[in-house]
């Protein structure tokens, strides 16, 4: 049976696996989380997610606010546009290196640093944002408490995140299905981190804590394209199927891509909180 057309076009997108956003730089594939950034970036789903993000950070005109793992800096001059004073920060200096070209004609500002070692002031921010970064840190409270540190007293707190257990694909064998799924997860360090904001954030102290899960449900070929080939590669790289199994796995969602039969389902967390008075 000849492969379908969409399952070509697939093929030729060297998407390099979710996980390895954590070591950016040491890929040497800088270009392909760029282009994968921009095209995540303008889902509408994910940019109304964003959107909800500033307004639970409740920021005034003039507000200095860090966007921590800022990526392409699309947040931080989001949040420019609405009158903050915004630092992107992120440990990769490919990801700084784009959003200062980016951003070159606006007041903002970029910086190479660790979530856990961020370069400010003791309560120096009036608001702190971290979009899918805390899935790839080693070690998420070490994170938090670096955030309460440069919050200003009842200042707020905003992350955003996946819960990739909760990473749900249509496909047969079920049991394979599985498998692949909990090794996709697997492979990130804190790939079930959504569900345990409500814990990390009361646990580090913070106030006012609440965490929103949001369902999406996904049949375009944008993600529905890219997901099941992460899936296959995380799980064959794991050992959890072999290379033949998953080959085949992977051509039935290729054939449902094709026929307008493809489901997924994933579930993000945006939770918000604030630093005590």
């Amino acid at each position: 049976m000849p492969r379908p057309a969409y399952a070509e076009k697939v093929a030729a997108e060297e998407y390099s696996r979710l996980e390895r956003f954590a070591e950016v730089d040491a890929t040497g594939e800088e270009a392909v989380f760029i282009d994968f950034l921009d095209r995540v970036e303008q889902l509408p789903d994910v940019i109304a997610r964003r959107q909800r993000s500033y307004e639970l950070l409740s920021l005034r005109s003039g507000d200095l606010v860090a966007d921590v793992g800022c990526g392409l800096g699309t947040a931080v001059r989001e949040l420019a546009a609405r009158g903050a004073r915004s630092i992107g920060i992120d440990a990769s200096r490919a990801m700084i290196t784009e959003a200062r070209r980016r951003s070159e004609h606006l007041s903002v500002d970029f910086v190479v640093a660790d979530a856990v070692d961020l370069p400010l002031e003791h309560g120096a921010v009036m608001g702190y944002r971290a979009e899918r970064i805390y899935q790839h840190l080693a070690d998420p409270p070490a994170a938090l408490a670096e955030a309460r540190r440069v919050l200003a007293p009842g200042a707020h707190l905003v992350l955003v995140d996946q819960d990739w257990d909760a990473l749900l694909i249509d496909g047969e064998p079920s049991d394979v299905t599985r498998s692949l799924l909990q090794a996709h997860s697997d492979s990130f360090r804190n790939g079930g981190i959504g569900r345990s904001y409500h814990r990390l954030l009361t646990d580090a102290g913070f106030t006012g804590v609440a965490v929103y899960p949001e369902a999406v449900g996904i049949t375009s070929p944008e993600l529905g394209g890219i997901l099941p080939k992460l899936v296959v590669d995380a799980a064959v790289e794991a050992g959890a199927v072999d290379t033949a199994t998953a080959g085949r796995w992977l051509a039935d969602q290729h054939e449902r891509l094709e026929a307008g039969r493809f489901f997924a389902a994933m579930t993000h967390f945006v939770a918000s909180a604030r630093r005590p008075k």
